[in-house]
């Protein structure tokens, strides 16, 4: 039986392809991460959690986002999403509540019969649809790289590009109906995988402004994954440090 029950579970893992963790590169089998994010003070020094919000996030044993719980600094719960995956752990849909459980917006995505993205639609709190997304392709780590979105009159509104090195997102690309570029960023990692810059452009009928945050991370834990990050704006001015806490699960849970 235990031999049978072995085979069974490699089967189901041979059928789940995707997984967020290993495309953040993050090592170990994470059950949740919770990250707090903290004030800074005048000299860049870290101060009392900001107002909103610490999110805990659980995961499959593939590596898949399928719950994130969201609380402020009081721990009342402000929103609560469970995620949907399809079998080779592609994201395929949420279901989200806010604050005294009430509903909000939510999205669900169609997978073909090769495991591939064909359509997303997005509904308001009511249920009703409010725009949905096509022309959706990937690359081989299930990350979109391209999409059109068009509302629920089906009138064609915005596109999007992204490019990756694998699981990282390296460039994302806005254009609005007639192909004007809305925005534009881009993103610098270290070798860890962890993301340290990026740069965003907002194009308007008036003006064309570009932000750039960059990122540094102070503490690891024993697996290499980091526990405390800092924020820098534009001007390299400390904004905001963020502290993480892994859960990792044991081998008797495996079993």
């Amino acid at each position: 039986m235990l031999a049978c029950n072995n085979s069974k579970d490699k089967e189901a893992e041979k059928k789940v392809k995707y997984s967020d963790l290993a495309n953040d590169m993050l090592k170990g089998d994470i059950q949740t991460i919770e990250e707090t994010p903290y004030k800074t003070d005048s000299a860049g020094k870290i101060g009392e959690m900001d107002s909103c919000c610490a999110d805990i996030t659980d995961f499959d044993a593939n590596g898949n986002a399928v719950k994130n719980v969201s609380k402020d600094n009081k721990g009342t719960v402000k929103s609560e999403a469970s995620f949907t995956r399809h079998e080779n752990g592609l994201w395929t849909g949420s279901k989200v509540t806010k604050e005294g459980g009430k509903p909000d917006n939510y999205m669900n995505v169609a997978v073909d019969d090769k495991g591939m993205y064909t359509k997303a639609e997005a509904f308001d709190t009511a249920g009703k649809l409010e725009y949905y997304y096509t022309n959706i392709t990937q690359n081989e780590q299930g990350m979109v790289l391209t999409w059109k979105q068009y509302d629920k009159d089906s009138v064609f509104r915005v596109e999007g590009e992204a490019t990756y090195d694998k699981g990282l997102q390296m460039g994302f690309t806005t254009k609005d109906s007639v192909g004007k570029i809305k925005s534009s960023s881009s993103f610098k990692y270290n070798n860890k995988g962890e993301q340290t810059e990026v740069s965003r452009t907002d194009v308007t009928k008036d003006s064309t402004i570009t932000k750039v945050t960059k990122y540094t991370y102070d503490s690891h834990d024993e697996m290499g994954n980091w526990t405390q990050r800092t924020t820098f704006d534009d001007k390299g001015k400390a904004i905001k440090i963020v502290k993480r806490v892994y859960t990792y699960r044991k081998d008797e849970e495996k079993k």
